[in-house]
């Protein structure tokens, strides 16, 4: 909610609700994903839910995008709330560590913006828009799909892991997928 200069409160509800309605039809499917796509187990924490995370479906390759499908899924027996941000929310809601050989791949620019670990010669950080809190069934879950190339360089073919968490807003609630491993070639 937001109060005008006299104390007022102005009407922003249908406003966010009708950007959260848009988000989650144009960026989310509900329901579970087909069995055969997810490849990793997830770890459920008090949060009440989990995550997981499953590769693309074909070979990846290196001049290629790397989509990954990241699956929240309300694993408790209660409705339970989700914070979302306007700008890049997926990339913002979740963190996400791509390594090779033990040793994390370099971020690209806009993965540093969204965890505020910008460089000199960055490109200026752009201010976020809001966030919205949702509410998520019992039982329900959203997808979504990330790019790996739009948050890392990834220039060397190999064996690569990918460990994807989010940190709750108490700062100490983590909940993590299950380590993804994902083989890139030429």
């Amino acid at each position: 909610m937001v109060t005008d200069g006299g104390g007022r409160t102005v009407a922003m509800k249908w406003i966010g609700s009708f950007a959260m309605a848009a988000f989650l039809v144009g960026s989310c499917c509900f329901g579970q994903m087909p069995p055969s796509r997810v490849t990793k187990a997830s770890t459920v924490v008090d949060s009440g839910y989990s995550i997981t995370v499953a590769p693309p479906a074909g070979p990846i390759r290196l001049g290629s995008p790397i989509n990954v499908t990241v699956t929240v899924t309300n694993a408790g027996g209660k409705e339970i709330l989700w914070r979302s941000e306007f700008s890049d929310t997926a990339y913002q809601a979740f963190r996400f560590q791509l390594a090779q050989n033990g040793q994390e791949a370099e971020k690209t620019p806009f993965h540093r913006k969204v965890r505020g670990e910008q460089r000199p010669g960055d490109p200026p950080e752009v201010e976020h828009g809001s966030s919205i809190t949702s509410s998520l069934a019992a039982g329900k879950s959203f997808t979504f799909t990330i790019d790996l190339k739009r948050l890392y360089h990834i220039t060397e073919p190999g064996l690569y892991t990918l460990d994807v968490s989010r940190v709750e807003d108490d700062n100490v609630t983590i909940v993590r997928a299950q380590t993804l491993t994902l083989k890139v070639a030429r």
